[in-house]
């Protein structure tokens, strides 16, 4: 079994250049995906706005096979959404620019049925670099992040539908050692006795629960304050602005180090495109959740590609094969047809269409009503 030390080798070689199988690797440590769910999951099955992987497939033989190359993209028996934990959140959303479409597997970053040759490949690569253990294989990441929930408290029922595994005695046999009794509990059933009177909570949780922090109050931070608002997943929201006179604001921009514990996620509503990324990566560095607002009445393809911390405004429309970079605002009404390209911090303007296939340079602002087409 891999010991703390051991993986934080792993993550040192996960973590440095990135590239499709060190992410693949990456969920198989932090959410304890098999070789087969890792080679057969494609970035379409992950929803950063949801927070959320689906597993529907694997990489298998069918049953019946002889040929041992017959492998194929199989459905699983049952469909799992997982929670993806707040880490892994942030290590897919600084590496989503590996994958060109929804259709891309997660391993490999292409859309033909990867091998699983590749994973062994790379652990084997970072087992001699990092001299981690005899050897290393998809399984002792697994087993990995089975002991830590084990660790962790996770109780038996919830690890077992997490991971997979139906048979809660395979869990208790092989990792008996890490399991222990926690007697003091039993403290919890005090709540039902008829003298309980229970205590002031102090957990910051209870006043951070989706809570939203908007950097700028100017023109456009209002607009993405109503899609955060339609959405309907936030708590609060509130504005920070260096305009002492905006009255939208609770505070300036420097206050965003300190409002952490009340916000943990935070978004730019700059128009400047070099100011909104310079923010951007200010909230990063500061641990914030950063997602992608999309207004419920935006039309996306599901093979569309929506780059982290993209702001999508009401009855956008985004086609088939489009990739849209990260800290892109697409204002009301704008069209991106089929297989467009539109760049990092890019502002497309209210009722713009970039026509099919057509490219748009990272930082540039499209005027409204403007139509932009291929060379």
């Amino acid at each position: 079994m891999l010991t703390e030390q051991q993986c934080e080798r792993i993550e040192t070689g996960l973590t440095e250049t990135v590239e499709p199988r060190k992410v693949a690797a990456y969920l198989c440590l932090h959410m304890g995906l098999t070789l087969a769910e890792a080679a057969g999951l494609r970035r379409g099955d992950i929803d950063l706005n949801g927070g959320r992987v689906v597993l529907r497939s694997y990489v298998g033989k069918p049953e019946g096979s002889g040929a041992s190359d017959d492998v194929q993209l199989l459905p699983l028996e049952q469909v799992r959404s997982l929670p993806i934990p707040p880490h892994v959140f942030r290590y897919l959303s600084r590496h989503d620019d590996l994958y060109a479409d929804g259709n891309a597997f997660m391993i490999s970053g292409e859309t033909t049925l990867p091998a699983f040759y590749t994973m062994q490949n790379l652990l084997t690569s970072i087992n001699l670099k990092y001299k981690i253990a005899g050897t290393l294989s998809v399984s002792d990441l697994r087993n990995a992040f089975i002991r830590r929930c084990i660790q962790s408290g996770m109780d038996l029922y919830t690890l077992c539908a997490y991971i997979g595994i139906r048979q809660p005695n395979v869990i208790l046999k092989r990792f008996r050692e890490f399991f222990r009794p926690r007697l003091d509990e039993v403290r919890v059933l005090e709540k039902y006795s008829a003298d309980y009177v229970p205590a002031p909570s102090s957990d910051p949780a209870s006043v951070r629960q989706m809570n939203l922090l908007i950097l700028g109050a100017g023109s456009q931070g209002p607009v993405v304050k109503e899609i955060a608002e339609a959405i309907g997943i936030f708590e609060e929201i509130a504005f920070l602005d260096d305009d002492p006179g905006n009255a939208l604001a609770i505070g300036p921009l420097k206050d965003v180090e300190k409002l952490k514990a009340r916000f943990p996620m935070a978004t730019v509503s700059f128009g400047d495109s070099h100011l909104r990324e310079r923010w951007m990566d200010r909230i990063d560095q500061c641990g914030y959740i950063v997602p992608t607002l999309i207004h419920p009445s935006a039309t996306i393809s599901p093979s569309a590609k929506i780059g982290r911390a993209a702001v999508i405004e009401a009855r956008c429309i985004v086609s088939a094969g489009a990739a849209v970079g990260r800290g892109v605002i697409l204002s009301g009404a704008c069209v991106i047809e089929t297989n467009v390209r539109i760049g990092q911090f890019v502002h497309i303007g209210s009722s713009a269409t970039v026509t099919k296939g057509a490219a748009v340079e990272d930082y540039q602002r499209i005027p409204s009503g403007t139509v932009v087409r291929m060379p």
